[in-house]
């Protein structure tokens, strides 16, 4: 059983000689929430393909720790800034797909689809086509799909970013909760301090040129709800995060 992930010395330079990533260490501990932000060219959605095993470092390693030693890569699901679900198949059919392809009989993957469809609010959405659905419900059907294999690694790739403000609070919401409920560890990356700040257990703060880990950081409220958002404590962080990305920015300037 997943216990740990060990990134060490992890980097990433491509046949070009780009440093997409260099020298990047953390631990992220199972069942936690960890972000990765920054802005673009900062090695997040590099490392995010390294830790989900889509590519090799070219330098370091990405170690999963169980009980008795190192492990393979866990059950593995992904999601991304554009929900690419498929126009012609309904929204049950798009979050059964993954079972499909795994083998699972017709009646089980129906029936864990619709479970998982209702969890993220589209339980009377199931028949409808994925041009009937609204940025932030095609974002749910999405979400719901990497779910249904029950993944012990949850990595998501600006899934939010596409979605209006409003609607992108409800997500993350949405993601806090199930995070809770299905005790699964994710890594996400966005390019928003604010988002980073209100969903993770663990923000990760990366800068470009090349791409690294200037900053950790640990939020941890009294509260957490939607009016978190509005209150100096919440600010504060915000303003701490911020500070961390300023000052790297402004030195690789130098």
């Amino acid at each position: 059983m997943l216990q740990r992930i060990e990134i060490s010395q992890v980097g990433r330079v491509y046949d070009d000689g780009f440093v997409a990533l260099a020298g990047a260490s953390f631990d992220i501990r199972a069942g936690s929430m960890t972000v990765l932000v920054g802005p673009s060219g900062c090695g997040k959605t590099t490392l995010l393909r390294l830790i989900g095993g889509l590519d090799h470092p070219t330098s370091g390693r990405v170690i999963f720790h169980g009980a008795a030693g190192a492990l393979q890569q866990p059950r593995t699901a992904f999601a991304f800034q554009e929900a690419r679900l498929l126009p012609w198949r309904t929204v049950l059919d798009n979050v059964a797909l993954p079972l499909e392809l795994a083998g699972v009989a017709p009646a089980e993957r129906i029936e864990r689809a619709t479970a998982m469809l209702t969890r993220v609010g589209l339980g009377g959405a199931t028949r409808k086509l994925p041009g009937q659905l609204s940025g932030g419900m095609r974002m749910r059907a999405s979400i719901a799909r990497a779910l249904v294999t029950a993944p012990q690694l949850l990595l998501l790739d600006e899934p939010f970013g596409a979605v209006d403000e409003i609607s992108r609070h409800a997500l993350d919401d949405l993601l806090r909760s199930l995070w809770a409920e299905l005790a699964m560890t994710v890594v996400m990356v966005t390019h928003s301090i604010v988002e980073a700040t209100y969903v993770a257990e663990q923000v990760v703060v990366m800068a470009p040129a090349p791409g690294r880990i200037v900053a950790q950081f640990t939020p941890s409220f009294a509260h957490h709800s939607p009016l978190l958002r509005a209150t100096p404590e919440f600010a504060a962080v915000n303003a701490e995060v911020l500070r961390s990305l300023g000052e790297a920015m402004v030195g690789a300037q130098r």
